[in-house]
C-alpha cells in the first residue's frame, strides 16, 4: 500500500471567512440548494493515503478545496464514520471529514472548522439523515445539515449530507459559555453506568472531545455515580440539578419514535454529553441519526418496538431512571405523542419528501458511486428495499405510517397508567399540523389529569373568534380539527385551557398560519 506525508507546506494563498453582521453559519448549511466542493489532493495516490491513516489513527491528509469561489489550502481531510466507513469501504465513495484548521491555525470557512459528509450507507433515499435532524432540531440542540456534492479534481465523487460538527463552534451556539467538558458516546456504545471513581474506567466508552489537557472527569463521573445509586424517592429533585432532563427526554422520546436504535437507547452509540457548569447540569446533543427510520434494528422490532418494556433497561440506567419516575415518564410519553402528532406525523413525512427529492434527484441520477441503485433510490421513498443478504431497510413513508400507528396505540394503553402519581403540575401540552394551513390543521393536545378542556381561536389582532367546549376529559392525547377555509390569511392563535376539580387552571397555546 502507499503512503504519502501527512504535512505540507501551507500555502497563503488560502481564503477563510468570519463572522461579522450576520452568521454567516447559516450561508454554509442554507438547505435551499445543493453546495459544492471541489477537492484536489496533492498527489496521486489519495485513495490509499486516506485509507491508510484511516485505520492507521485517523490522521488527516492535507488537501486544496474550492467552495463558491473561496479557495482553502492544506485541509485536513479524512475518512470518517464506523459502520458507514465499513459497509463502503470497497467503493469510492465514503464518509468524509473536513477540518479547515488543522494546518493552517484559524482558517475557517463560513465561520466553520470542521465539516461532516455522510455518504447515505444503508439509505437509498438520501433522506434519513436530513430528516431526522431537522425533526430532532425541534426539540433539542442538534446539529445542522444540508446537502453537498464533493466533487475531486472536478469529477464527481458524489452527493453527501453535510453535517455540522459539535464542537467548540456549535457550543457557543447553543449555550452561554462553550468552555466546558464536552463528552461523546465512544464507537463501541456507552451506557452511563457507574464503574468507579477512576477516569481510566470510563476512557473506553467516552471520549472528553474539549479541554483535554486538563482532563478533569470529576463531575462527569459524580452525574453517572449518582444517576445510578440516588434512592427513587429523590431521583427527580436531586439528579434535576445534575441532568438537563428534557434533553434526556426528547432525545429517548426521537429515539423511540424513529427506531433510531444505534443510539444510547439501543447500542449505546451516537450522543454527546455537554457539561455546562453555568447551569450545573449535563445537557444531551444527538449524533449521526442517519440510521434512523428503523435501518438499525438492534435486534428489535423497528415497527412495533413498545416505548417502556424495553429490553436492555438493565444496563441504560438514564433510561431506566426516567422511566421509572412517574411525572418524567409522563413527560416522556408526551414527547412521543408530540412528535408523533407533529414532524413525525405520516404526512409531515410525506411532506419532507416532497421538498427534498427534487433537490437532490439529479444528483442522485449523476452520482455514479452511489452505495444503490436509482430505482432502490425511488422505491425507498414508499417500499422496503434490500440493501444487503437479511438487510431489509424500511420504506419512509411506509415506516411512518406503520410506527405512528402502532405509538398511537401503544399511548392510548399508557395514557392513564400511573396518574394519581401525577400531579396537577404536570402540564398541558398542545402542537398542531400541519403549519402554514390551506384546507386544515390538527390541533393534538395531552391532558395530564382529569379536567374540563376549552378550545378558544384568536386571531392576528388578539380578538376571539371562536371559543368551544371540549368537556370533560381524562388523562390522555386528543386531536380537535381546525377548518382553514373558514379563516381570513395570516397568522392565528390558539389557546387549549384545562380547569380541573379543584380548580387549577392551565393554558396551552400555539399559532399557525393561513395561506390562501
Amino acid at each position: 500500500m502507499k503512503t504519502a506525508l501527512l504535512l505540507l507546506p501551507l500555502f497563503l494563498c488560502g481564503a477563510a471567512l468570519r463572522a461579522q453582521d450576520i452568521d454567516s453559519t447559516a450561508l454554509l448549511f442554507d438547505d435551499s440548494y445543493v453546495h459544492e466542493f471541489n477537492i484536489t489532493f496533492y498527489y496521486p495516490d489519495w485513495e490509499d493515503s486516506l485509507k491508510y491513516w484511516y485505520e492507521n489513527g485517523e490522521e488527516y491528509i492535507p488537501a486544496r478545496i474550492e467552495y463558491e469561489g473561496l479557495v482553502f489550502d492544506s485541509v485536513g481531510v479524512r475518512y470518517k464514520g464506523n459502520s458507514s466507513y465499513n459497509m463502503s469501504r470497497n467503493t469510492p465513495k465514503k464518509p468524509l471529514k473536513f477540518a479547515f484548521d488543522k494546518y493552517r491555525s484559524k482558517q475557517e470557512c463560513y465561520d466553520v472548522e470542521t465539516l461532516n459528509f455522510s455518504n447515505a450507507t444503508k439509505d437509498p433515499t438520501f433522506l434519513r439523515e436530513k430528516i431526522c435532524y431537522d425533526m430532532i432540531a425541534t426539540r433539542m440542540h442538534a446539529p445542522r445539515t444540508a446537502f453537498a456534492a464533493i466533487k475531486v479534481d472536478g469529477n464527481l465523487l458524489g452527493l453527501f449530507t453535510m453535517v455540522e460538527q459539535v464542537d467548540k463552534k456549535f457550543l457557543k451556539r447553543h449555550f452561554t459559555d462553550n468552555g466546558f467538558n464536552l463528552y461523546k458516546a465512544a464507537d463501541n456504545g456507552a451506557s452511563l453506568e457507574y464503574r468507579g471513581d477512576a477516569a481510566d474506567s470510563y476512557r473506553a466508552e467516552y471520549e472528553l472531545k474539549t479541554n483535554e489537557k486538563a482532563d478533569d472527569w470529576t463531575r462527569f463521573i459524580t452525574m453517572i455515580n449518582r444517576l445510578s445509586s440516588v434512592p427513587d424517592a429523590q431521583f427527580r429533585d436531586q439528579l434535576g440539578a445534575w441532568i438537563e432532563f428534557e434533553s434526556a427526554i426528547q432525545l429517548l422520546a426521537f429515539n423511540m419514535v424513529m427506531s433510531n436504535f444505534d443510539s444510547y437507547t439501543g447500542s449505546g452509540r451516537n450522543f454527546y454529553v455537554y457539561d455546562d457548569e453555568s447551569t450545573g447540569q449535563f445537557t444531551f446533543i444527538p449524533w449521526d441519526i442517519n440510521e434512523g427510520f428503523g435501518s438499525y434494528s438492534n435486534n428489535w422490532n423497528v415497527f412495533t418496538q413498545d416505548v417502556l418494556n424495553i429490553s436492555n433497561l438493565n444496563r441504560r440506567p438514564l433510561n431506566r431512571r426516567i422511566l421509572g419516575d412517574d411525572l418524567l415518564r409522563a413527560r416522556y410519553l408526551r414527547a412521543i405523542a408530540s412528535l408523533v402528532a407533529g414532524p413525525a406525523h405520516e404526512d409531515s413525512i410525506a411532506a419532507q419528501i416532497a421538498r427534498w427529492k427534487p433537490l437532490i434527484d439529479p444528483w442522485v441520477q449523476a452520482d455514479q458511486n452511489k452505495l444503490y441503485s436509482y430505482q432502490q433510490f425511488l422505491d425507498n421513498m414508499d417500499r422496503d428495499v434490500m440493501v444487503g443478504p437479511n438487510m431489509p431497510v424500511p420504506g419512509l413513508t411506509r415506516f411512518s405510517q406503520l410506527r405512528n400507528q402502532n405509538l398511537r396505540t401503544q399511548l392510548l394503553n399508557y395514557a392513564s397508567m400511573s396518574t394519581d402519581a401525577v400531579p396537577e403540575s404536570a402540564l398541558l401540552t398542545a402542537w398542531n399540523y400541519p403549519n402554514p394551513v390551506t384546507a386544515q390543521t390538527s390541533v393534538a393536545f395531552v391532558v395530564p389529569t382529569n379536567g374540563e378542556v376549552t378550545f378558544v381561536l384568536f386571531d392576528a389582532l388578539g380578538r376571539e373568534l371562536r371559543r368551544s367546549a371540549i368537556g370533560a376529559q381524562a388523562p390522555g392525547t386528543y386531536e380537535t380539527q381546525i377548518a382553514g377555509q373558514d379563516l381570513d390569511a395570516g397568522v392565528h392563535f390558539y389557546q387549549l385551557i384545562l380547569t380541573t376539580a379543584s380548580g387549577v387552571v392551565q393554558r396551552a397555546a400555539g399559532k399557525f398560519t393561513v395561506l390562501r
